[in-house]
């Protein structure tokens, strides 16, 4: 989690750190100034190993003016581990991966969230207490695939696409018919049609609608790895490779 310069923002004590409070502002500092002896992000003192060399690797290849706009980077090494793990079998064994989260195509900057009995919640109160949350970079995935051989290699990358293309894609509407035909009461099908519109909705269901909280279909991404010459996954024909 860097900065313009590359710093990182580790965790310390709000009394340890009483001495440089101008130098460890963050975003939120005005809005909830957290009680002595309470943890808050600061700013490390300088680029650490871990941001020189996963902070270049992110923001190769996007325009000038993005990167200039950046003030704030998350990268998740262990995200982007696991999918160079998953390119690799699909690579030697054939076959295809879905990832299916919430996120954006990136760069993502400070999305670091905490949720305790439904409800956020400062991510440095009571740790342990609350499950901790950030959403996925999804274009820094498609790079995992994309380093792997420029010219060429056994794998190709589809993706992102958001969660309603490729349920749409994949044929979801014919499914809802197919399900509410075969409802017995009113109330069963309109549970049906809700429980479809908040996967493929906005973050608001319409005014009319029974269902419960925000829509999944634009805030939730999917992206694939597919072996070579098995071409391009259903649901994905919208996507970038």
């Amino acid at each position: 989690h860097g900065g313009k310069e590359g710093r990182t923002l580790p965790v310390a004590s709000r009394a340890s750190q009483s001495e440089s409070k101008d130098d460890s502002k963050s975003n939120h500092e005005d809005q909830n100034p957290p009680r002595k002896g309470a943890l808050e992000m600061v700013l490390s003192p300088g680029l650490t190993p871990a941001g020189a060399l996963l902070i270049p690797k992110r923001l190769d290849g996007l325009p000038s003016e993005e990167k200039e706009g950046l003030r704030q980077l998350e990268i998740s090494p262990r995200t982007l581990a696991i999918w160079e793990r998953v390119a690799e079998r699909v690579e030697k064994h054939g076959g295809a991966a879905l990832a299916i989260d919430y996120g954006e195509e990136g760069p993502i900057g400070a999305s670091l969230q905490a949720i305790r009995d439904h409800k956020f919640v400062d991510v440095l109160e009571d740790p342990g207490t609350s499950d901790l949350s950030t959403y996925v970079d999804f274009g820094a995935m498609r790079q995992v695939v994309q380093r792997r051989d420029p010219t060429g290699g056994g794998v190709t990358s589809h993706g992102p696409v958001s969660q309603r293309d490729l349920l749409f894609g994949l044929g979801i509407e014919k499914r809802l018919h197919t399900l509410i035909d075969q409802c017995e009461t009113t109330t069963q099908a309109e549970r049906v049609y809700d429980a479809c519109a908040r996967l493929v909705g906005g973050d608001e269901l319409a005014e009319d609608s029974a269902g419960i909280g925000p829509g999944m279909g634009f805030r939730y991404k999917a992206i694939a790895i597919v072996s070579k010459g098995l071409g391009t996954p259903a649901g994905f024909e919208t996507g970038e490779s």
